[in-house]
């Protein structure tokens, strides 16, 4: 029996700036993607880049993806992992969104990558209480943090 090794990677989806007016904005936007659409945007990628070769090389799983704070968990081929880290590095859009892919983390096993994800999430979701508390609103951290924390560590 053959057994398949995989890397897991975390990554982060950065919407790029917009020039309006002359001037570069940087939207605040939500970028309304969904693992699916991750996805498919790699596999047309690698494609593109790699052409059949690298199309017939192995599969893409966008494990998780949280739109709230745009990390994400995706599973590629351990032999190929080069080839999928040079794709993602290259992107420009995602489904017609411009938009560009950083590559936090990337890991052997799914714990690592997990416990990553859990930091980022947490740091994100405390920055944005904190910029709630100065404007004077009420937002609660906590439940977000244990509800993503849920999620991450179902993946399996």
């Amino acid at each position: 029996m053959v057994r398949f090794k995989h890397r897991w990677i975390l990554f982060q989806v950065n919407q790029d700036p917009v020039i309006e007016n002359g001037q570069i904005v940087y939207p605040r936007t939500s970028l309304r993607l969904n693992d699916q659409m991750i996805s498919r945007a790699i596999y047309n990628q690698i494609e593109i880049y790699y052409g059949q070769f690298g199309k017939g090389l192995g599969s893409v799983a966008v494990k998780w993806y949280n739109p709230d704070t745009r990390i994400g968990i995706m599973r590629i081929p351990r032999d190929y992992t080069n080839m999928y880290l040079s794709t993602m590095f290259y992107m420009n859009k995602v489904a017609s969104v411009p938009c560009s892919i950083s590559i936090l983390r990337v890991s052997g096993t799914i714990i690592f990558v997990q416990t990553a994800a859990i930091e980022w999430d947490r740091t994100y979701y405390i920055r944005e209480q904190e910029e709630a508390e100065k404007k004077g609103q009420h937002y609660s951290s906590a439940e977000k943090i244990e509800a993503s924390k849920k999620q991450i560590t179902s993946i399996s």
